[in-house]
């Protein structure tokens, strides 16, 4: 087995176990916790630094088939079945960027008839999350086009249609999440 560098080789097995489990079921922030708290390294390692130490363990992971499958994306007929059990009315179905330590990714809500946290009358619940890749994409030059964000704008659409009401996506080329919400555009 090939070790990532010496910070790897310095870990107690216990905790190289622990966060090779974690990496395995895709759980980078658990892992960076675990590495950052329990990993006795002197000095213990910053957030970045520990990001790209554990991104590195992770694709070693992966090329040995050690790294747990992505769940299968999920399907229109899956989200219309989702969107029909809620029990408040939904009037809009949205897609809207997110991102995190790994990147940027499109979620995929129903826009529902109740205060929420944003509005006074209006909330969301969750359908779908997109994501298909990391931001490495970027400077790699394969983005644009963004596939999460053409995978939740057809399904996104094609709930919508079903359901009758509109389907909002602010900004399906360019990954930005401050732009106004669908619920923005509703009369007070």
């Amino acid at each position: 087995m090939q070790e990532q560098g010496e910070w790897w080789a310095a870990l107690s097995p216990q905790v190289r176990d622990r966060i090779d489990e974690q990496l395995r079921r895709r759980r980078m922030i658990q892992a960076i916790v675990l590495l950052r708290s329990e990993g006795g390294l002197d000095p213990s390692p910053g957030l970045y630094e520990a990001q790209n130490m554990l991104r590195e363990r992770s694709v070693w992971l992966a090329e040995q088939g050690l790294v747990d499958l992505e769940e299968p994306p999920v399907g229109v007929p899956q989200l219309i079945e989702m969107v029909n059990a809620i029990s408040e009315p939904v009037v809009a179905v949205e897609a809207l960027w997110d991102g995190d330590t790994q990147g940027w990714f499109v979620k995929l809500v129903a826009i529902v008839q109740r205060p929420g946290r944003h509005h006074h009358r209006l909330d969301e619940r969750p359908l779908a999350l997109f994501r298909r890749g990391s931001d490495l994409r970027l400077f790699n030059g394969e983005v644009p086009p963004w596939p999460e964000a053409v995978e939740a704008a057809e399904k996104g659409q094609a709930v919508a249609r079903s359901l009758g009401v509109p389907f909002h996506f602010a900004s399906p080329d360019t990954p930005d999440d401050g732009l106004p919400r669908w619920w923005d555009s509703q009369s007070a």
